[in-house]
C-alpha cells in the first residue's frame, strides 16, 4: 500500500488541473452574463485497489449510479454564481451509471464548474467561494451495509471559459468514500466460537474537494458510535471477510486513525490501519478518498496480530 499516497496525490492533479480543463473558445461580449444550456459528458475515474479480490468485489454499475447532481459555477475570481447554483434530482434517470445531462450556466471566463452528486439533499448550503469550497465537509453515510453502495457520493469539476449553447463539458468523477475490506483469518490454532469486529474513529464527513495537503478532519467528524458486527464462528485455518464504506480518514497522527479490534471469548487482538504498513517508518494513517483497501488480519495465539 506505500504508492497509494502517491497515486492519490496523481489522483488529484488528475481530478482538479487536468481532465476538469479545456481549451475552449472565449465567449463573445453580447454572451457574457447570459443563461446558456451545456451539456455534460460524465466519465468515473477509477478507483484504486478495485483488482483486489474480494467476495464482494467492485461492481461499477452499482457504485457508479447517479441519482442527483448539484451544479456550482465560481467565476474566474473564485466567486459564486449562485443564481445558477442548481439541484438536479435524476430518479428516472438513476439506472445510467455514466450519463450525460443538459444543464444551464452564466457564460463566463475561466469559470471551474464543480458537481456533487448523490447527497440527497436539495437544500444544502453552498459557500459563496471557491476557498471555502475547497475546505468544505459534507456529511456522509458510514455503513457496513453493502446494499447502500448504489448511492456513493461523487464529485467532479471542469474548468474553462463557458460559451454557449451547445458546448459539451467533460468531467471525471471521484468517489468521497473509502471502501475497507476486512479479512479475518484464524491462525490461532482453535476455532473462534463467535466473537465481534469493531471499528473505532469512523468518519462520517467527507472534504468535497480531493486537495493535496488537507487539513486533518476535525474532531466532529468522527461519529462516537463503534460500528460492529459479529461472526457465529471462524474454524482455525479459515477467514471471514467484512466490508465497510467510510469518508475518507484524513489524519495526521495515531490518535484519530481508524483502529480494528476484534473479540472472542476472553481474547482481544486490535490494529491501527493505514495506507502504509505498521512497520513502517514514518507511517500514513490516512485512509484517501476513492480507495478500495485490503486488510487481512493474522489473528495468532498469542492475542498478536499481523496485518497485510
Amino acid at each position: 500500500m506505500k504508492d497509494k499516497l502517491t497515486k492519490y496525490i496523481l489522483l488529484c492533479l488528475l481530478v482538479c488541473i487536468g481532465t476538469g480543463c479545456e481549451q475552449t473558445e472565449m465567449p463573445g461580449n453580447a454572451n457574457i452574463g447570459k443563461e446558456v444550456n451545456v451539456r455534460f459528458s460524465l466519465g468515473m475515474l477509477p478507483a484504486e485497489g478495485t483488482d483486489t479480490r474480494a467476495s464482494a468485489p467492485h461492481v461499477p454499475e452499482v457504485e457508479n449510479l447517479i441519482y442527483d447532481i448539484w451544479v456550482l459555477q465560481f467565476n474566474e475570481n473564485g466567486i459564486l454564481l449562485d443564481t445558477k447554483t442548481k439541484y438536479y434530482p435524476r430518479e428516472d434517470e438513476s439506472g445510467l451509471f455514466v450519463e450525460n445531462f443538459k444543464a444551464t450556466l452564466i457564460a463566463a471566463q475561466n469559470s471551474t464548474v464543480c458537481l456533487v452528486v448523490n447527497t440527497n439533499n436539495p437544500t444544502i448550503s453552498w459557500p459563496n467561494n471557491f476557498p471555502a469550497f475547497q475546505r468544505m465537509l459534507l456529511d456522509v453515510q458510514a455503513s457496513n451495509d453493502l446494499s447502500r453502495r448504489d448511492r456513493m457520493p461523487m464529485c467532479g469539476y471542469w474548468q474553462g471559459n463557458v460559451t454557449g449553447d451547445g458546448q459539451v463539458l467533460s468531467a471525471l468523477l471521484c468517489r468521497m468514500m473509502t471502501r475497507i475490506n476486512l479479512v479475518v483469518n484464524n491462525q490461532t490454532g482453535d476455532a473462534l466460537a463467535g466473537g465481534t469486529v469493531a471499528l473505532e474513529n469512523v468518519p462520517t464527513r467527507a472534504y468535497v474537494y480531493p486537495r493535496i495537503n488537507q487539513e486533518a478532519l476535525p474532531y466532529d467528524a468522527y461519529t462516537s458510535e463503534e460500528f460492529n458486527d459479529s461472526f457465529t464462528s471462524i474454524s482455525s485455518g479459515d477467514s471471514q471477510e467484512f466490508y465497510y464504506y467510510i469518508a475518507p480518514n484524513i489524519c495526521s497522527g495515531e490518535d484519530h486513525a481508524t483502529k480494528v479490534t476484534v473479540t472472542s471469548g476472553d481474547k482481544t487482538w486490535s490494529v491501527t490501519l493505514g495506507t502504509s504498513a505498521p512497520d513502517e517508518a514514518d507511517r500514513i494513517y490516512t485512509l484517501y478518498a476513492n480507495n478500495y483497501y485490503t486488510f487481512t488480519l493474522n489473528l495468532k495465539e498469542s492475542t498478536e496480530t499481523i496485518v497485510n
